[in-house]
């Protein structure tokens, strides 16, 4: 039986505290009919957003042990350093609320959308590859291989999440399938996925709606964004938490605050380093506690500041800005763009400089 104690719980809940108030190849996923498309388009913010479960309905035993790790790594990604992680975040800084958070790319929205298409890689991805895809870009590390018990554990912790939330209140984790690892890591988004019956009972779809998955889309900006009306909104809204110079904030060796560019951040291949997704993402969940107070202006303007400074190198640059451009970038980033004087990417920092030989 799974022993939860309350001093281990409460140790989790205060490293996910800095955002939080709650504290395989495509072969391998076996995918489906209902995998061969692109990923589920992100549309405009919905007003009904489903309830994550909370601690209570955990499930008990082993696979309610995977579940806590899962929790664990994922707000205290850091864990993993330097295995995995080169920088200085944790999942939950992109993913707010332990990954709970409708319109922060929420953990239980991302795992029923996969297998999936992804134009990234030109190929279907699991879940777990999706993962692995994090680690690499947003956390500046390594992949875990596949099967690797961290990427077990992180399923198993979006997989409860999914089913729970999905099943609502009629969610009883004893009646709750448990797959076998290799299915785990799959993701939710195929044929053979073991909804709860509750669920099904309910009218439950086996195509179901995921109000507030990802980062929901705001409107073009009436103005071109403008890195010194960025830098404005930057200095009143955002440096009390992330520096004035986007450093971020530590206690210890350990950031309480990330940083958003230099060294230790997210590294040019992650999607956040496009202006348009930070700009949906500061929209819909910055200031910390405030989601909404900036206008879409001021979101778009403010990204495009912290996505024209320099950060770790594209894991995928081979020895030329220009082709690495060409090949994996343009519309909204600007790697391999000129400014003030400087071509970024062509003095980024290292990828996973903490890595063990």
């Amino acid at each position: 039986m799974l022993k939860l104690s309350y001093s281990s719980l409460l140790v989790s809940l205060v490293l996910a505290t800095s955002t939080s108030a709650f504290a395989a190849d495509a072969k391998k996923a076996n995918v489906d009919k209902l995998a061969i498309q692109d990923e589920l388009p992100v549309d405009k913010a919905s007003q009904v957003h489903p309830l994550p479960p909370g601690w209570d309905k955990l499930p008990e035993g082993e696979f309610g042990e995977k579940v806590l790790r899962g929790y664990r790594a994922f707000v205290d990604t850091q864990e993993l350093s330097p295995q995995y992680v080169g920088n200085g975040l944790n999942c939950v800084n992109c993913h707010s609320d332990a990954g709970r958070k409708e319109n922060a790319a929420p953990l239980w929205a991302a795992y029923m959308s996969y297998p999936a298409f992804r134009s990234k890689n030109n190929k279907i991805n699991s879940f777990e590859e999706r993962m692995q895809g994090c680690f690499m870009y947003s956390m500046n590390g390594t992949a875990p291989d596949y099967g690797a018990d961290t990427l077990v554990d992180l399923s198993a912790y979006a997989y409860w999440l999914a089913q729970g939330t999905l099943t609502g209140e009629d969610f009883d984790p004893a009646d709750m399938p448990i797959p076998s690892d290799e299915n785990l890591v799959k993701g939710g988004k195929r044929d053979d996925f073991p909804f709860m019956q509750a669920y099904l009972d309910n009218g439950g779809s086996k195509e179901p709606e995921l109000h507030g998955r990802g980062y929901p889309k705001i409107d073009e900006p009436e103005l071109e964004p403008s890195r010194e009306r960025g830098a404005e909104v930057f200095a009143q809204e955002c440096s009390v938490c992330h520096g004035e110079n986007g450093e971020g904030q530590k206690v210890g060796d350990r950031y309480v605050f990330p940083p958003l560019w230099g060294p230790d951040t997210y590294n040019w291949g992650a999607g956040m380093q496009r202006v348009n997704t930070a700009a949906y993402f500061i929209k819909h969940n910055m200031p910390i506690g405030q989601p909404g107070k900036l206008s879409d202006q001021e979101a778009w303007d403010v990204a495009m500041y912290l996505d024209t400074h320099d950060r770790p190198q594209d894991p995928r640059y081979k020895g030329d800005i220009a082709e690495t451009r060409e090949e994996f970038h343009g519309g909204m980033s600007y790697y391999g763009t000129e400014v003030d004087g400087k071509v970024l990417g062509s003095e980024s920092y290292p990828n996973h400089p903490n890595k063990a030989e």
